[in-house]
């Protein structure tokens, strides 16, 4: 047989290999913006270096392998960007970070090469494309941060054809900034003060152009130079969010001459992304000649903009053929089961806009005609957003879409149920699926690792000695001697540290846990197998568009729900303006600098408003034993455990024993209900976090009757304080030595303050004099897995920030996601004297119980109930109980 001529095997790979290598992956990577990207050809780029193998992991000391890697990644972010991929685009951000860091190191110390942009380009479009990715989630801080990195290095570097696109970009994440922020009332103006900064940015980019030779007034043609090209499309950039700025402004006519130039250089380059945005834009500022252009954005090859265009067109037709497609693309939506699809909440705008124009169009049909599933297709939507959740995409997503569709529901629940337990369970089941998502979710993934300190510490903070004790009895209070500018520092580092939180999520974004069908059945077997408990459930509905069946509209409302013994029954709603008006008040109270807890009139409104309603099937007679009141919204503010009855002056945790959840799902299905009655052990880790002084004297753990070898102090030991070990600094070390002691029981003793207003704001705790403690330190920064009890003895440590989303936040939220056991909080400005008697009495009471023997159970609902049995004998006046009842216990 004659011997084959046709290449071996081993030559052919050789071949293919050689062809490979001789591709010029730097040139593709400097072209992918304006020759792949804007004929949305980007998988034939990609296709391209995946095969060169540039995406992978290679040598860090080589500045052109480093610099190639992060190009081929920004390609990659780029068009998870464009198809709204943006769970790859997170992975593929955390994937290069540290290759873009690098050279953005080097950058800065000046050791890339100065004669070759292509290192300098690939790190500023990759800081771009993470910007890209972090805008599309709303966090729109961070995407500032990252298009600025861009365009610092842009501009350092000399790459002028750039820096239009990533100027554009950086003062569109500016502006949604600023707007994240605002008050209301304030966006119009900024509208108009974006549309003055984006005209001098035209003026300025035009002046560019012409040292640099660029033909701004003609659009391009495939001769023309790559640079040109880049720098005109992001030229264009800069017009169409123009355009879009003066639309939003009410200024169409403008906002169309915009467009018009915008569209003609996207029509030169065949930029299919923006042309596609034009003729949005244009439909949206010509409504008379709409119908033409979203038909023109249905014939591009761009998927979203041919979804976008099918959409409008059927809001457009109605009746019954432009419900029928609405129902089609939902369909499609629905049935999509990709992991980085909207079940990951990144692009669910498009799937509550389309489900809203369901809706409107089914109600403008003939009452027989309108289909029978709107309320399933909203409930469709809030519950799709569960597999895979970036933090501030899912914060906003929650609050614009998922909360007013199960508001709506739970309104439809309650409005057409009746007293039979299945109506009830189908209320609660609803409550639970839409509250406290984010908590759960949080509580449902593996707890994050420990970070190290904050690179940003608060200078100056005040000292203990700064405190102004003045006359009267010492009180837990802010710190007096904070400046509006030392305000100013806290407020930056507490909006810092949010954003740090938040980057943690986006970059391992959280696991959902699935909502448990069968909640209600479980807080009804709770009940029955636990005498003598009952369990009270506030919650929020609303139906301002009616409810099914033409039935008029359901106005916010509170609910309350009762668990006892088995059954479950719901109380008539509550104007939700009386519960606001109520917090409001409560906040007045703790605004007063003469008595800064809540008055004895609040009090009382306290019960006559969330108690009263209840309390004939909360109390028949004495025999419940263990009462748990689950708030909502604002409630989570309001101190019901100080509740006080008409003809009585018992507060109400002096009255029965009591504690507080943050849900039904943590409570009965995560178990927290268990941290009633815990085993208490000789060997028992007591750690305290000491910022004290006069007015926080940390002699609550004084006398308490703890070994010296199990007690650990990081801050000025109380005197009399008995401990072996020597006290750390009470700072970010002395913090991490407490909690490496994984300690059994956790007490914060010093000041708290509380951050209100519509930026950053929540409640702080002081670390020390150097530094404070935030909401988001606790969940990042302190483990606590086998914690029995933790105390937050600082004033308003309770209190937490307004929830979108009904959910409890602040020290809570944090303390929980730590691990901690049942937490003991103040709601107001405490007395030092009352945290001294209340929390020594629990740690007192904790050691007691053991006696000689090595182990005992120990009750903390009863156990905090009986110490307040004993300030009825001690203070016979209410102002004095009030006063001396100062901590809620939450389980």
């Amino acid at each position: 047989m004659p011997q084959s001529t046709s290449p071996q095997p081993e030559d052919s790979v050789s071949a293919i290999l050689a062809l490979i290598g001789q591709l010029d992956v730097e040139d593709v990577i400097l072209r992918f913006d304006v020759d792949f990207d804007v004929p949305m050809r980007q998988d034939d780029a990609l296709r391209l270096l995946r095969l060169a193998g540039e995406s992978g992991h290679g040598r860090r000391n080589d500045i052109r392998d480093t610099a190639r890697r992060v190009g081929a990644h920004w390609c990659e972010m780029v068009h998870a960007d464009v198809t709204y991929k943006l769970f790859t685009g997170l992975q593929l951000i955390k994937a290069s970070r540290a290759d873009a860091r690098l050279l953005h190191d080097l950058h800065l110390r000046g050791e890339l090469p100065a004669d070759d942009p292509f290192a300098a380009y690939a790190a500023a479009r990759w800081f771009d494309g993470e910007g890209r990715i972090r805008y599309r989630l709303g966090s729109f801080t961070s995407a500032r941060i990252s298009f600025g990195t861009a365009v610092d290095i842009a501009q350092q570097a000399g790459l002028w054809w750039a820096l239009p696109d990533l100027r554009s970009n950086r003062e569109r994440a500016r502006f949604e900034e600023r707007g994240q922020a605002m008050r209301d009332g304030g966006k119009a103006s900024a509208t108009g003060e974006f549309v003055m900064e984006l005209e001098a940015l035209l003026e300025e980019m035009e002046e560019l152009a012409h040292l640099h030779g660029v033909d701004v007034a003609r659009p391009p043609t495939p001769e023309t130079p790559a640079r040109h090209r880049e720098f005109l499309r992001g030229h264009s950039n800069v017009l169409h969010n123009l355009a879009t700025a003066l639309r939003e402004a009410g200024q169409p006519a403008r906002s169309l001459a915009a467009t018009s130039r915008s569209l003609a250089i996207s029509e030169g380059l065949a930029d299919v992304y923006r042309v596609a945005q034009s003729h949005t834009n244009q439909a949206l500022c010509d409504p008379e000649n709409a119908q033409r252009h979203f038909e023109e954005l249905l014939t591009l090859p761009w998927p979203r903009g041919r979804a976008i265009a099918r959409q409008n067109l059927a809001l457009r037709g109605g009746g019954g053929p432009g419900l029928a497609e609405l129902r089609r693309l939902l369909d499609e939506i629905e049935q999509d089961d990709s992991a980085d699809g909207h079940h990951a909440a990144l692009d669910v705008d498009f799937y509550a806009y389309t489900v809203r124009g369901y809706q409107r169009t089914a109600e403008a049909m003939p009452p027989d005609s309108r289909p029978k599933d709107v309320l399933t297709r909203r409930l469709g939507l809030a519950r799709s957003v569960r597999s895979a959740i970036a933090l501030p995409a899912y914060k906003r997503t929650y609050a614009r879409h998922m909360r007013p569709a199960f508001l709506h529901a739970i309104a439809e629940a309650v409005v057409r149920g009746h007293d039979a337990q299945a109506d009830q369970e189908k209320v609660l089941s609803l409550v639970e699926e839409s509250a406290g998502r984010e908590l759960l979710d949080l509580l449902g993934s593996s707890h994050p690792s420990s970070l190290r300190p904050p690179a940003h510490r608060i200078a100056g903070a005040p000292s203990p000695e700064a405190s102004d004790t003045g006359p009267g009895p010492a009180v837990r209070a802010a710190l007096r001697a904070a400046s509006p500018e030392l305000t100013q520092a806290l407020r930056e580092v507490l909006a810092e540290r949010e954003r740090e939180y938040e980057e943690h999520f986006l970059d391992a974004p959280l696991n959902s846990v699935p909502h448990d069908e069968d909640i209600a059945h479980r807080l009804v077997q709770y009940t029955l197998n636990h005498p003598g408990s009952c369990v009270v459930r506030y919650f929020r509905y609303a139906a301002p568009d009616g409810v099914t069946g033409g039935a008029g509209a359901v106005s916010d409302s509170l609910g309350i729900m009762v668990c006892r013994d088995g059954r479950l029954t719901t109380v008539p709603g509550i104007a939700y303006e009386k519960v606001a008006g109520l917090a409001d008040q409560v906040w007045a109270d703790l605004s007063d600098p003469d008595s800064p807890w809540p008055s004895e009139a609040t009090c009382r409104r306290v019960w006559d408003l969330l108690l009263a309603p209840v309390w004939d099937r909360v109390d028949d007679g004495g025999t419940t034993t263990h009462l748990t009141l689950i708030p909502t919204d604002h409630v989570f503010a309001i101190p019901l455990h100080v509740a006080v009855g008409p003809g009585d002056t018992r507060p109400l945790a002096a009255r029965i024993p009591l504690s507080h959840s943050v849900s039904v799902a943590a409570f009965v299905t995560q178990g927290r209900h268990l941290l009633k009655r815990q085993l208490m052990e000789q060997d028992d880790d007591l750690t305290a976090l000491l910022s004290t002084d006069a007015d926080a004297s940390g002699r609550e753990l004084v006398g308490t009757g703890w070994h010296p070898d199990k007690v650990f102090v990081a801050g000025p030991p109380p005197e009399g304080l008995e401990y072996a070990e020597p006290a750390h600094a009470a700072d970010w070390d002395g913090l991490s030595a407490l909690v490496a002691k994984e300690p059994e029981f956790f007490v914060y003793a010093g000041h708290g303050t509380y951050l209100d207003g519509q930026e950053a704001a929540g409640p702080l705790l002081h670390l020390g004099s150097h530094d404070v403690l935030t909401q988001f330190d606790l969940a990042l920064r302190v483990s606590l897995p086998r914690n029995k009890l933790t105390v937050l003895g600082a004033c308003v440590a309770g209190q937490g920030m307004r929830s979108d989303g009904g959910d409890v936040l602040g020290f809570m939220r944090s303390l929980i996601i730590s691990g901690a056991g049942a937490v003991c909080l103040p709601l107001w400005y405490v007395l030092d004297i009352a945290l001294v008697q209340t929390v020594r009495a629990l740690l007192r009471k904790s050691r007691s119980v053991l006696g000689d023997a090595d182990s005992a159970p120990f009750d903390v609902v009863q156990a905090l109930h009986e110490h307040y049995l004993t300030v009825l004998d001690d203070y016979p006046n209410l102002a004095g109980r009030i006063q001396h009842t100062p901590l809620a216990l939450y389980l």
